[in-house]
């Protein structure tokens, strides 16, 4: 299975009117969010390889794993992501002994609180984690 990608969106409207354009890069990415009755079935789907993106809301922060993803943040400058959520957002990269890396890419207008938080919490857990030899270089 290839490398695969989460895309976080603050919004479902913003969700649903961006699925359509990321339809005709690929026609079998998805999305979804807390009320999508589907939302079991297209999370095994990802889980399975059929599914090469999906969009999803915070509904995906915590409690998933996929094993070669990259992951983006759309609009990471609105509100619904606080520091706590982009940094739950940012371990869902690297949670597999077979892929322990790949990227996290915040696309943003401005540069907020939240995310330079964010950052610091991630460096500094990083840097713990290397001092305890759970890190390569």
């Amino acid at each position: 299975m290839g490398k695969q990608a989460l895309i976080f969106v603050p919004h479902i409207k913003l969700m649903e009117k961006s699925l359509s354009i990321f339809q005709k890069l690929h026609p079998a990415i998805q999305s979804v969010h807390a009320e999508d009755p589907l939302r079991k079935e297209k999370v095994k789907m990802m889980r399975s390889g059929e599914t090469p993106i999906l969009l999803t809301t915070t509904i995906l922060e915590r409690g998933v794993t996929f094993p070669n993803i990259d992951v983006a943040v759309l609009g990471a400058e609105d509100d619904i992501f606080t520091e706590a959520a982009l940094v739950q957002i940012a371990g869902r990269v690297g949670r597999s002994s077979e892929h322990p890396s790949g990227d996290i890419t915040f696309f943003h207008y401005s540069r907020t609180k939240a995310m330079i938080q964010a950052m610091l919490h991630i460096d500094e857990m990083n840097k713990e984690a290397w001092r305890a030899g759970l890190l390569d270089e």
